[in-house]
C-alpha cells in the first residue's frame, strides 16, 4: 500500500493507495497513530483503497479507538461502496460514533508517494 500525508494547523490527511489488508494493516494503524498524535484532527483518504480484510479495519479500528480516547477527532472520506459496506456490516462507524463519506460526497483526490 502506498500512501502520501500532509499537515496543516493541527490537522493532517492520510492519502492511502492499495489494499488494505493483514500485510500492511499494522504499518497503517502505526501512520494513523503518528499524524494523528501530533495533529487534532486526522482525515483518512480512502479514494485510492480498493479492499479491506478484517485484519487491516482491525488495526484501523484500534487506532482510532486509540485516538479519540484522546480527544482526537478521526474522519474517513472517500470510501468506495463496497467497503463502506463492510465497514456497516462490521459495526465500525457506529461503535466509533466517527464520520465516514463515500467517495462521491467528498472533493479530496489522493496521489500517492510514499510505500508503506
Amino acid at each position: 500500500m502506498d500512501y502520501r500525508a500532509t499537515e496543516t494547523n493541527g490537522q493532517a490527511t492520510l492519502f492511502f493507495d492499495g489494499e488494505l489488508d493483514m500485510a500492511v494493516g499494522d504499518r497503517v494503524g502505526e501512520l494513523l497513530q503518528q499524524y494523528g498524535t501530533r495533529n487534532e484532527s486526522v482525515t483518512v483518504d480512502f479514494q485510492g483503497v480498493s479492499f479491506v480484510d478484517s485484519s487491516g479495519i482491525g488495526s484501523l479500528f484500534f487506532t482510532t479507538k486509540e485516538l479519540l480516547a484522546l480527544g482526537k477527532k478521526v474522519e474517513i472520506v472517500n470510501v468506495r461502496e463496497e467497503i463502506l459496506d463492510i465497514l456497516s456490516v462490521l459495526g465500525f462507524t457506529e461503535a466509533l460514533g466517527i464520520s465516514v463519506a463515500k467517495a462521491a460526497e467528498t472533493g479530496f483526490d489522493a496521489y500517492a508517494s510514499d510505500c508503506i
